[in-house]
C-alpha cells in the first residue's frame, strides 16, 4: 500500500494555474526554424500542437489525428499550395484553416466525411521573427493587445530575440523576473555588472497599476550600496567592491520625471514593469532600449523563456550599431551568462515551502494582480484553473 503523502505546493493557494494563464498570445517558435512542408511538434500550456507551413502560411492544429490518434507532426504536407496536413497513418488530410478533414486518402475521394472528423485549430501569427500562438477558451484577441508598445510598433523599434527552455514550472521563473531584489546579490559579479556601480539593495519596492490596466510598474526607493552586518562584516565584501565606489547609475537608478529622458521624451514612467500574461520589461533611463522577457509555459515541469531585446530606431547607423553591440557583447553577457545565473537557481527552487519577506513585495503584488486581472471568458477577471 502506497502511503506517500503528496507534497504541498505553495502556488496552490495563490490561485495561479499550474499550466499557465489561458486566453493570451504566447511566443512559441522561431520563424526561421519552421521550414515549408516540415511539421514541428510543440507543447504549450500542456496542449500537444503541431505547427506547419504550407501555402506560404503558418497553421497550428492539435497534434492528434481524429481517426486513430496518430501524431500529425509525423505526417507531411503532400499537397503544396494548399493549407493541408496529412496524417502519416491512413492519410486523413486536414485543413489548417478550419481543422476539418477534407480527404481520407485510403478510402477514396467519394467517401463520406462526417462533421466530427476534425481537429482543434489555434490562432497563429508571425511577428518579429517569432511564431505566436493564442491558447484559450475564447475567440482570439488581436495580437497587438497582448504586446507592449516596444514589440508592437515596428516603425519605432527593432528587435533581436533569443529563447531557452527551463526545467521548471513557469511560476518560479515568473516570480524571478518581477522586482524581487535578487539581482544585487545573484548578479553582482556577472560580467554585465562587475564594472558598474554597486546595484543598490535593501530598497523599498512599491507597485503601481499601469495606465492601460494590463500590469504593474515597480519603483524602488532608498537602498544602500554597502552595509556592515554584525558579527559578519561588510556586504559586499571589500574584495568584491573596492573599485566600485560610485553612486548607482543606469541599471540601479529609478526614472526621475524631471531629468530622465525616458520620461521627458517618451512618457515612460517605470524602469521595471510586469505585464499580463507573463511579460517583464526592464528599460534604460534613455528610453531607447527595453529587455522584454516572456514566460511561455510548456507543461507542469518545463517553461519556454523568450528574451526579446527591443531597440528604438534612430538611424540606419544606430540600428547597425545596436545589432553589433548585441552580437559582440549583450548576446553572451546577458542573454546567456546573466540568464544562466538565474536558470541554475530557479530550476532547483522547491515549491513546497516559502517564507515571504520584505524583499518579496514585488512578487506578492504581481501574483495578486495576475489572479485578479487575468483575462477569462467566464467572468472577465479570475483565471481559469
Amino acid at each position: 500500500m502506497n502511503t506517500t503523502i503528496p507534497k504541498a505546493n505553495v502556488y496552490e493557494k495563490t490561485g495561479l494555474p499550474e499550466m499557465g494563464l489561458r486566453n493570451y498570445w504566447y511566443p512559441v517558435f522561431a520563424t526561421w526554424r519552421l521550414k515549408i512542408r516540415r511539421p514541428k511538434a510543440i507543447r504549450i500550456l500542456g496542449e500537444e500542437i503541431v505547427l506547419f507551413r504550407n501555402k506560404n502560411q503558418v497553421f497550428a492544429l492539435n497534434n492528434q489525428c481524429a481517426h486513430r490518434g496518430a501524431r500529425l507532426s509525423e505526417g507531411s504536407c503532400i499537397y503544396p499550395h494548399t493549407d493541408t496536413l496529412t496524417c502519416p497513418y491512413h492519410g486523413w488530410t486536414y485543413s489548417g484553416e478550419t481543422g476539418k478533414c477534407v480527404a481520407k486518402l485510403m478510402e477514396g475521394p467519394k467517401t463520406k466525411i462526417s462533421v466530427e472528423a476534425r481537429v482543434k485549430t489555434y490562432p497563429v501569427r508571425e511577428h518579429l521573427g517569432i511564431i505566436w500562438l493564442f491558447i484559450g477558451d475564447m475567440p482570439a484577441v488581436p495580437l497587438e493587445e497582448d504586446l507592449p508598445e516596444c514589440l508592437s510598433n515596428t516603425q519605432e523599434w527593432h528587435t533581436i530575440a533569443t529563447w531557452r527552455t527551463y526545467k521548471c514550472n513557469w511560476r518560479p521563473l515568473n516570480d524571478n523576473l518581477c522586482y524581487d531584489l535578487h539581482a544585487p546579490f545573484v548578479h553582482r559579479n556577472s560580467p554585465e555588472l562587475i564594472f558598474q556601480p554597486i546595484f543598490p539593495f535593501a530598497s523599498k519596492v512599491t507597485t503601481t497599476k499601469l495606465e492601460d490596466g494590463k500590469g504593474l510598474g515597480y519603483t524602488a526607493r532608498g537602498g544602500i550600496s554597502e552595509e556592515n552586518y554584525p558579527n559578519l562584516g561588510k556586504f559586499p565584501p571589500p574584495s568584491e567592491a573596492f573599485w566600485r565606489k560610485l553612486n548607482p547609475i543606469g541599471r540601479g537608478k529609478e526614472l526621475n520625471p524631471q531629468t530622465s529622458q525616458a520620461t521627458k521624451l517618451y512618457g515612460i514612467k517605470y524602469r521595471h514593469m510586469s505585464r499580463l500574461p507573463t511579460v517583464t520589461l526592464v528599460g534604460r533611463p534613455s528610453g531607447d532600449y527595453f529587455m522584454c522577457r516572456w514566460v511561455t509555459p510548456i507543461d507542469s515541469k518545463r517553461t519556454l523563456f523568450y528574451s526579446v531585446n527591443a531597440y528604438r530606431r534612430k538611424s540606419k547607423i544606430t540600428t547597425i550599431l545596436d545589432k553589433l553591440s548585441w552580437m559582440l557583447w549583450h548576446s553572451w553577457v546577458h542573454d546567456w551568462i546573466f540568464s544562466d545565473q538565474d536558470k541554475k537557481i530557479v530550476e532547483e527552487v522547491r515549491s513546497d515551502r516559502e517564507q515571504l519577506s520584505l524583499s518579496d513585495a514585488g512578487v506578492i503584488s504581481w501574483r495578486k494582480f495576475m489572479v485578479e486581472n487575468a483575462r477569462n471568458p467566464n467572468d472577465g477577471n479570475k483565471p481559469k484553473l
